[in-house]
């Protein structure tokens, strides 16, 4: 195809801006892979756990597009000390901001908004598959250290060796690890929410300890191990479990996982 002077004048500037979009734009973190939140999501119990990955999706929509309004703020919280209740009370208020506004994120708002506008669509006879796909995201993102933690040089130059650190390459398609994955899960049945304080409390247990391994790692210069890596994705599993329970979702069982009751 030949152009003319003209032409190629407009085209060749053009193309390298969409190259420079695609290519240049600022980096974003990601919490665990799809294989990881699908596993997180099917071990909790939803029947529809393939769409896990779906938040992750729209960040990526978002970044190509450069549009400023996405939900890529609430999957983490850049902690520099202990997450709070204070904490969760101001994240509220943060739901929707862009990155500009509110670049230390607001995970733990977002986890409790989710679970308000998950439960509304539950209680209303709506379909609500991918509310939860949202809200189970949330859930596997909090368990992952880097994303409780300063978005330092450690933080980005262990990020994605830790998101992968349950990865399994051995199967041709992601979906069939996710059973291999969940085979190694353990999952709390017994927990029960009556309220909204119960939750908070239980998400700011999981929150701290994410924040801790995040500390133990940085002083000790190293990554997640597999076995830390399960512990982590398990409590994920057993709080979104129990946040389907307490918003009304049906649930099922995975035969893979090995479900608890603890008194």
């Amino acid at each position: 195809m030949n152009f003319s002077r003209k032409s190629r004048m407009i085209l060749v500037p053009a193309m390298l801006a969409s190259f420079g979009v695609l290519n240049f734009m600022p980096p974003q973190a990601e919490a665990w892979t799809d294989q990881t939140h699908m596993a997180i999501e099917r071990a909790a119990g939803l029947s529809s756990y393939q769409n896990a990955c779906a938040p992750d999706v729209s960040k990526t929509v978002a970044a190509i597009n450069r549009l400023k309004k996405n939900d890529g703020q609430a999957h983490f919280f850049d902690a520099s000390k202990p997450p709070t209740r204070e904490d969760v009370t101001a994240q509220l208020e943060m739901i929707g901001m862009s990155r500009d506004d509110c670049p230390e994120g607001y995970i733990l708002g977002a986890i409790v908004n989710a679970t308000r506008k998950a439960k509304a669509w539950t209680e209303m006879g709506k379909f609500d598959d991918y509310n939860y796909a949202i809200l189970g995201h949330y859930c596997g993102d909090l368990s992952m250290p880097l994303h409780m933690s300063v978005y330092d040089d450690f933080n980005r130059k262990h990020h994605l060796n830790i998101d992968q650190t349950l990865t399994r390459k051995d199967v041709k398609w992601d979906v069939d690890a996710v059973p291999l994955i969940t085979k190694e899960m353990t999952v709390d049945d017994s927990v029960r929410f009556h309220n909204e304080d119960e939750i908070i409390d239980y998400m700011l247990q999981i929150a701290n300890e994410s924040y801790d391994l995040a500390q133990t790692i940085r002083k000790e210069n190293r990554e997640i191990t597999h076995d830390e890596a399960i512990q982590r994705v398990n409590r994920s599993a057993t709080f979104f479990r129990a946040l389907m329970r307490y918003c009304g979702k049906n649930i099922t069982s995975d035969e893979a996982v090995h479900y608890v009751v603890n008194h």
